[in-house]
């Protein structure tokens, strides 16, 4: 037997609707009713896919982003949350973590999942530079999706973590978006030396995704362009870098655990604000990221840095 289940999504009804502004609310009669209150408004979503932000080297960068919708205040502005997914610095799979984001989404946050341009198309800091236009876009378009662009926090996972946390550090003296916090999950943070963990899969070799980033040659060939491709070396003298939520496996068979750990350390060195989770057991990627714990304390961290 299949059993199947529909339910109707409130305010989704075509017929009338009363709106009077004193309306009562029902009082039950039955001897049984368990009367339920609730105050964490779910909201529901709308998922607008491949947003063109920016067109670069022939190539159209997309957004992929799902808006809450207020069931009853339609000025509502809510904080964004711009994500960028990881790839090794190749191409992207846009979609697959629309379901995981929309978790947050629901919580109350316009969330856009960013496309930036593959190692093979542009080297690095092309791939910050795209999550940086990203930024600049959705600000501008602030109005149209009901933003509050006081309130912008970019989170990534693996080499998408990378990127997220180059968004709040400076390359020279090139101006940085005003950016609430960074949330990294699992990232790569020194590629000159992840190859020297013993745990380690990539061999920083030119063909390894750290040797593609720096231009296709080994770490060790380009020590230079691996530290400028490096979150750890910036860390000294990143006195205005936002709060960062940094969550890393025990058991990470693709990022070294020591890598989120040396940057913890970095942190911590230097007083910069930050938070370490470490994920125990947990893999590359693994469930234990998307669990509604560790969406709790993602939240959590974004709501202490609200302005």
């Amino acid at each position: 037997m299949v059993l199947c289940s529909l339910t109707a999504a409130a305010g989704a009804q075509n017929g009338p609707r009363n709106n009077n502004r004193d309306f009562p609310e029902a009082r039950p009669t039955n001897d049984r009713v368990q009367m339920v209150e609730q105050t964490d408004e779910i909201y529901k979503l709308t998922y607008l896919r491949d947003v063109v932000y920016a067109t670069k080297d022939g190539l159209d960068l997309k957004l992929q982003i799902v808006l809450p919708q207020p069931y009853d205040d339609a000025q509502k502005r809510f904080p964004c949350v711009l994500f960028v997914r990881g790839s090794a610095w190749m191409k992207q799979d846009l979609y697959s973590e629309v379901p995981q984001i929309s978790a947050l989404a629901k919580r109350g946050y316009v969330v856009a999942i960013v496309e930036y341009r593959p190692s093979e198309v542009a080297t690095f800091p092309a791939q910050r530079n795209d999550a940086l236009s990203a930024i600049e876009f959705m600000k501008e378009h602030a109005d149209e999706y009901r933003l509050d662009d006081r309130n912008l926090f970019v989170w990534g996972s693996s080499s998408g973590a990378h990127t997220a946390l180059f968004t709040g550090l400076h390359l020279g003296e090139d101006p940085l978006p005003a950016i609430n916090g960074i949330i990294a999950y699992y990232p790569p943070t020194d590629l000159l030396h992840l190859k020297d963990d013993p745990t380690a899969a990539s061999k920083g070799d030119a063909t390894s995704p750290e040797g593609l980033l720096i231009g296709g040659k080994a770490v060790w060939e380009a020590p230079e362009k691996a530290r400028e491709a490096s979150p750890l070396y910036y860390i000294r003298e990143a006195d205005d870098l936002p709060p960062v939520l940094l969550a890393h496996g025990t058991m990470d068979r693709v990022v070294p655990f020591s890598q989120a750990d040396a940057l913890a350390n970095e942190l911590e060195k230097y007083g910069r604000e930050y938070e370490f989770y470490a994920l125990r057991r947990a893999d590359h990627g693994s469930w234990q990221f998307w669990t509604p714990e560790m969406i709790d304390r993602v939240d959590a961290f974004i709501r202490t840095h609200l302005k």
